[in-house]
């Protein structure tokens, strides 16, 4: 059998575990490196659609409704791999996660723990969305959120 016989066998056999329950890590997913970058796009709107709810149950946003929408890089602010914004009223929340295609010459496995980074971090935010940051404060707040990122996905089991 030949590699390209067996990538569209192997992410459909992920696709099935996806879809019936199982739980994915990156380290689990290593398409081939020319692997279809439209697989590689669909492969990671799955995973972080599948790891959202793990977190917000971890940061006990489980009262929030999230959504997640891939972007591509023209449509973050440069040097960011996502955003979020939020309406305290309605308990929603829109987290942009930069989309696959946006990175350059990077394992499958990377780029879907960079995601992962990303959703963290912009839950973070949510989490701490209702104390009142100054524009003074922002970079001592992201800071603190990154450590916090780091501290949490370095605690996950």
């Amino acid at each position: 059998m030949g590699i390209r016989f067996l990538r569209p066998l192997l992410f459909s056999f992920f696709l099935i575990g996806v879809l019936s329950g199982g739980c994915l890590s990156a380290q689990q997913v290593s398409p081939e490196p020319e692997s279809d970058a439209a697989e590689l796009s669909v492969t990671a709107n799955r995973y972080v659609h599948e790891i959202l709810p793990y977190w917000q149950h971890r940061l006990h946003l489980e009262d929030w409704t999230v959504f997640i929408l891939m972007a591509r890089p023209d449509d973050l602010r440069s040097g960011t791999l996502g955003n979020i914004h939020w309406d305290m009223d309605k308990k929603t929340a829109t987290i942009r996660v930069m989309d696959a295609s946006g990175y350059k010459a990077s394992p499958a496995a990377d780029i879907l723990k960079d995601m992962e980074v990303t959703v963290v971090h912009e839950l973070v935010h949510l989490e701490l969305a209702s104390l009142p940051v100054s524009d003074a404060d922002r970079s001592n707040q992201e800071y603190a959120i990154d450590n916090l990122t780091d501290a949490l996905l370095q605690s996950k089991p």
